[in-house]
């Protein structure tokens, strides 16, 4: 079961989805019923990994590596470290989730819907699992096309511009991408003698001086756009907007921390010097984004795309940890995987809630927490989250991302701790216009929030309440896997400082 167990993770959905498509497009409720328990199947199945995950091993756990295409030197490797657990974890409860909010919300092509959902989970799981290169395209690539139809056909306003841009702007970041990973299984064959896409055998493949810049740029852009980093990020405001809620909360909550994961897992350890050299420049863009995302928030009056301008200014805040090289800042970035998706996603999913009352323009509202002090309270609580109120679990990880970049940059750290009152003000001023002051005159008094609404937000409220005061559990799984992703690049680093005469043939980087 250990050994298979990422692979029904995967497969699971996809054999779901298949089956979907043999019921008859009539029978709504069977085809939301027949989704939601192979969800749950997949979800009970990924928090059993939390039982059973080692946080003392550092190396990869649940390992599968079997031949796909052996002529190519393709394999079907997967595998997860502390670092992956979190996310696969994050997508297989999270999907359950998504599809609860998507109940009532979805009227037209239901089968289509539910299907495309649930191979959207599984691609995403496989981008996070997969430990050979070309296998982990093929599923970053498989992300984008339930993507595309989620929000290109249940969309709202503005979705067909939101579809191209998204579409477009991920392909261009692909296709360095692909090339990228085409010249280092070229480069391994021409050291080796033999074909390979392994991570690790690519890791351990000479590669120095232009070659290993202009392959990290190819990487580095690839995750940038996924992950929004300025100036890359134009896409993610219009997608946010334009998607259904529950299609928005996974897309912000996971498929935009794959590109953040990207540079953990694969830029940064196979290009450590590179990185190390452009480390200022990636630093710089997060700062810039940081700021620049959170005033453009401030001028929004829509509540959807502040919160989808406050998701791109928190994940300019994981990049920054990311491109700090530190380890408290890599553990609060791979915490704040958590801490966002939960928040950010959340404050989604009760936009989405509001929406289906009234609309998401923020003068339409006012004064309606007398009429729903249940979704005013939840609400409330998950934007302190979003904020980082001491004692929520966004906290955790923003300040351990400022710490390790106030250690190792301490202007840059500096300047970065004030995405905490950028973010107090845009999100403090929302609240206190859309459910406090003076309700609208004549205004139908509005639903609070009904059980099936409960039952999506309040999990969510509780487990960003819990991992606030109890973190020691997620950081115990993150902690070693971090330092043997981590600890390898910087010694590499330091001894190319130390020797700078590296020439090509050098080896440039350590394994796991």
């Amino acid at each position: 079961m250990d050994q298979n167990v990422l692979s029904i993770l995967i497969f699971l959905p996809v054999v779901a989805a298949l089956g979907l498509m043999l019921m008859p497009s009539s029978s709504e409720k069977g085809i939301k019923g027949f989704a939601m328990v192979a969800a749950l199947i997949n979800a009970a199945l990924a928090l059993s990994l939390l039982g059973t995950f080692d946080p003392a091993k550092a190396g990869y756990q649940f390992e599968v590596n079997a031949p796909w295409l052996p002529s190519a030197g393709i394999s079907y490797h997967l595998g997860i470290d502390g670092i992956s657990l979190v996310l696969v974890v994050l997508t297989a409860v999270l999907t359950p989730v998504a599809l609860l909010a998507s109940w009532n919300l979805i009227k037209d092509r239901v089968r289509g819907y539910y299907a495309w959902m649930l191979l959207f989970s599984a691609g995403m799981i496989g981008a996070v699992t997969a430990l050979d290169m070309f296998l982990f395209y093929v599923f970053f690539e498989l992300m984008l096309i339930p993507a595309f139809f989620l929000i290109g056909l249940w969309g709202g306003e503005g979705r067909v511009k939101a579809t191209v841009k998204f579409v477009v702007y991920t392909l261009v970041g692909s296709l360095f991408l692909f090339v990228a990973i085409l010249y280092l299984a070229v480069r391994h064959q021409a050291t080796t003698g033999t074909w390979s896409f392994q991570l690790a055998d690519l890791m351990a493949t000479p590669l120095a001086g232009s070659a290993m810049v202009w392959a990290f740029l190819a990487f580095a852009l690839a995750f940038a756009i996924k992950s929004g980093l300025f100036p890359f990020h134009t896409w993610a405001p219009d997608t946010y907007v334009a998607a259904p809620a529950p299609v928005t909360f996974l897309v912000s909550g996971i498929m935009g921390k794959i590109g953040v994961y990207g540079f953990i897992r694969f830029a940064v350890p196979l290009f450590p010097e590179a990185a190390r050299s452009a480390q200022p420049y990636l630093m710089g863009l997060a700062l810039i984004g940081l700021i620049y995302a959170a005033w453009i928030a401030l001028a929004q009056t829509d509540i959807k795309r502040l919160l989808a301008y406050s998701s791109v200014s928190h994940m300019a805040v994981i990049l920054l940890g990311v491109f700090a090289l530190d380890q408290h800042a890599w553990t609060g970035a791979v915490f704040m995987f958590m801490a966002h998706a939960l928040a950010t996603g959340g404050l989604f999913l009760l936009v989405g809630m509001l929406a289906e009352r009234k609309g998401t323009s923020i003068a339409d509202f006012g004064g309606i927490a007398k009429a729903m002090p249940f979704l005013t309270t939840v609400f409330v609580l998950v934007t302190m989250a979003s904020v980082g109120l001491p004692g929520l679990n966004g906290f955790i990880g923003e300040f351990m991302i400022l710490l390790g970049t106030y250690a190792s940059h301490n202007v840059i750290g500096v300047v970065a701790t004030t995405s905490v009152i950028w973010g107090a003000c845009y999100m403090l001023w929302m609240v206190s216009r859309t459910f406090f002051g003076e309700e609208p005159k004549q205004a139908k008094p509005l639903a609070d929030l009904s059980l099936r609404e409960a039952l999506v937000i309040v999990p969510i409220a509780l487990v960003i309440v819990y991992t606030g005061f109890v973190p020691q559990p997620v950081l115990s799984r993150i902690d070693a896997s971090v330092q043997a992703v981590l600890g390898p690049v910087n010694a590499t680093v330091k001894a190319a400082t130390a020797e700078p005469a590296a020439t090509e043939g050098d080896h440039h980087a350590g394994g796991h």
